[in-house]
């Protein structure tokens, strides 16, 4: 959005940016203190330099930039509220998906002190997964969980399931 001109009115907030530093509220650099600015009127008299280079002076300056933001309008407000169910909604997805690849890990970890003798005592472990792929899947469905990022945790689970068939003797890579 491009930054509003100074008007006597609607002034909130104003951010002046001199020497690469930016300072937002409602005052202004002035000789090293700070200038209360909550009125269009206090501004009156001031001067803010373009960045010009002067041939006598022995230290360049840099642009000022006034900014004056207007009050938030209807459609901020919306969209924040928008933003702020979707954040809560995505955060419960990924706290679904974080806890089934927990259930597995913590699964395969309490199986690998007592090994499996077969493959059918891995059954268990393959319905946890089963069910972390497809909370996985989901997420990346309704948009909260990049696919790659999916794909990776599954190899993650894929892969400790691999290898505690292999410390127990039933698979060869």
């Amino acid at each position: 959005r491009r930054p509003r001109r100074l008007q006597s009115e609607g002034l909130k907030c104003i951010r002046m940016r001199a020497a690469g530093a930016m300072r937002c509220g409602m005052a202004a650099r002035t000789s090293g203190r700070f200038a209360c600015l909550s009125s269009g009127r206090s501004l009156a008299g001031t001067s803010l330099s373009r960045g010009v280079n002067r041939a006598n002076t022995t230290r360049s300056s840099t642009a000022s930039v006034l900014v004056v933001e207007a009050k938030k309008g209807d459609s901020v407000k919306k969209r924040q509220r928008q933003s702020e169910k979707a954040r809560v909604y995505n955060r419960g997805r990924k706290s679904a998906c974080k806890t089934r690849i927990k259930k597995v890990m913590a699964s395969v970890e309490a199986m690998s002190e007592d090994l499996p003798k077969a493959e059918s005592d891995l059954k268990p472990v393959d319905e946890l997964i089963a069910l972390a792929y497809k909370e996985l899947d989901r997420a990346v469905a309704k948009g909260v969980m990049h696919k790659n990022t999916a794909a990776r945790r599954k190899a993650r689970v894929a892969r400790a399931r691999r290898d505690l068939a292999v410390t127990a003797g039933l698979y060869t890579p």
